[in-house]
């Protein structure tokens, strides 16, 4: 059987750094306070223009080059995203027409922070059936138009930054090589502790979207901390172990562990619970905040061209996001 391998990545922060002392100046938060609950000292945010197609653009382009590839080598995009350019039609397809590759499978998942993860799942499995090639998956955010400063939206908007990741994978001829593992989960009792509520068809009217919901704040993020922080540091510890198991390896084979940058005092509990040695796991949501999908390969990324990830280093990653969704990846760079 093929195997599949990662060929290419990129990233793209917007220019534009807003800092904890920034955000004091939007909602009633401070420095100390967000340092000591999360870890996030600034994060990237997008100029109004700027769209997340625009964003997922940029890093698509820099993850063909990476990977010595043009854009017409591409055979299948897929896009994850929860900031999307419109409500419809999928946020792919703007992305599709701004790469230029009209014609070819082009299709959006909604796995929030695990967005990568599921991808790279489909990826492997079209990969090895013979389906597709080049599949190019692209996780783009625009959270800070997201943002809610209010009382009850302020836990989640001091943590939320902008950017976009991008992967691209393709056949392989080494079996010890490549995507070794993808193990992907979902729970959706759990799906309201992080959601946003409206518009939507689950409100019991006729009505997709009210002024009513404007006024309410429905229209925002709300997120029960505590259970996401347990369930958070519960399944990526989890999800680590699973790969561990499935691949009989222990945590003292993994060169570099990738989590998804929720929140530095979650990974930290992450580190603690798996026993990953800290100069082994890739951090940047100290200088990012969370960039939901866009996280796990922007880390991935800037792992490669910073060194901490190079030819032959075995990988894991793992994600955790509000659905609740998590899952793994252990790669053989």
């Amino acid at each position: 059987m093929t195997q599949s391998r990662i060929l290419g990545t990129g990233h793209y922060l917007p220019p534009k750094i807003v800092t904890n002392f920034d955000l004091e100046q939007m909602m009633d938060t401070s420095d100390a306070f967000i340092v000591e609950r999360t870890g996030v000292r600034s994060r990237h945010h997008a100029a109004a223009d700027v769209s997340a197609s625009d964003l997922g653009a940029l890093a698509a382009q820099a993850a063909v080059a990476d990977a010595g590839l043009k854009l017409s080598d591409i055979d299948l995009l897929i896009m994850n995203t929860i900031t999307p350019d419109h409500a419809d039609p999928g946020c792919v397809c703007f992305l599709q027409a701004k790469l230029g590759l009209p014609g070819i499978a082009a299709f959006d998942i909604r796995q929030q922070c695990t967005g990568l993860l599921y991808g790279m799942a489909m990826a492997d499995a079209f990969i090895k059936s013979g389906q597709f090639r080049h599949p190019l998956i692209v996780c783009s955010e625009v959270l800070s138009k997201r943002l809610d400063g209010s009382y009850d939206g302020r836990n989640i908007s001091i943590l939320l930054g902008d950017g976009a990741g991008a992967v691209v994978m393709g056949p392989g001829d080494d079996s010890q090589r490549g995507v070794l593992w993808t193990g992907i989960h979902a729970d959706g009792s759990g799906a309201r502790a992080l959601y946003t509520a409206a518009p939507g068809s689950a409100l019991g009217r006729s009505e997709y979207l009210t002024h009513a919901d404007l006024d309410a704040g429905r229209v925002h993020f709300r997120m029960d901390g505590k259970a996401l922080f347990e369930n958070g540091v519960a399944r990526m510890s989890n999800a680590a172990f699973e790969a561990l198991a499935a691949n009989s390896l222990t945590i003292a084979d993994i060169d570099v562990l990738i989590p998804h940058q929720a929140n530095l005092r979650m990974l930290e509990a992450v580190i603690q619970k798996t026993g990953m040695p800290p100069d082994k796991v890739f951090l940047n949501v100290e200088n990012h905040g969370n960039i939901a999908s866009a996280c796990l390969p922007i880390a991935l990324d800037q792992a490669r061209k910073q060194g901490m990830v190079t030819d032959g280093t075995l990988v894991l990653l793992v994600g955790f996001g509000s659905g609740f969704v998590w899952g793994s990846a252990l790669l053989r760079m």
